[in-house]
């Protein structure tokens, strides 16, 4: 009996983070997709790249911060933004996006894409997972 209680404890648990991870991967690819009508695309340089270590208590992290220089219809301008991939290097070409209203507001698609895709990913696994071992448990231990 105790099993059986334990097993459903979990299988809820894997349903319900990945029905939070699936929803919140959802409404963000899809904010992302929403996006992409309504901004202008155009291809950036990174012209400056500083990373710094950031230590924490036992912990270590690289924050990344570009300077990011875009044309847009009206003039050049440019941008610094906190970068997540490692692998943009000074000099890296980027497709973005900037809102035609206010230049100054960008969205980089790879990266949120990225992240947002992940979110998804994850939930779908924990649903299957947690799936899983729901029908497992049942046709197995009844």
């Amino acid at each position: 009996m105790a099993v059986n209680m334990k097993s459903k404890f979990v299988a809820s648990l894997w349903l319900f983070i990945g029905g939070i991870s699936f929803l919140a991967g959802s409404y963000g690819l899809y904010r992302l997709y929403d996006q992409a009508g309504k901004m202008e695309h155009t291809v950036g340089v990174v012209t400056h790249l500083k990373t710094e270590k950031i230590y924490r208590h036992r912990k270590q992290r690289y924050k990344h911060t570009a300077r990011i220089r875009y044309k847009t219809k009206l003039h050049d301008t440019h941008i610094r933004k906190e970068l997540h991939n490692p692998f943009i290097f000074q000099g890296s070409e980027i497709s973005l996006w900037y809102n035609p209203e206010r230049p100054e507001e960008v969205i980089i698609p790879l990266e949120d894409g990225l992240v947002w895709g992940s979110v998804w990913i994850f939930g779908v696994f924990c649903l299957f997972t947690g799936a899983g071992i729901a029908t497992f448990k049942k046709k197995h231990f009844p």
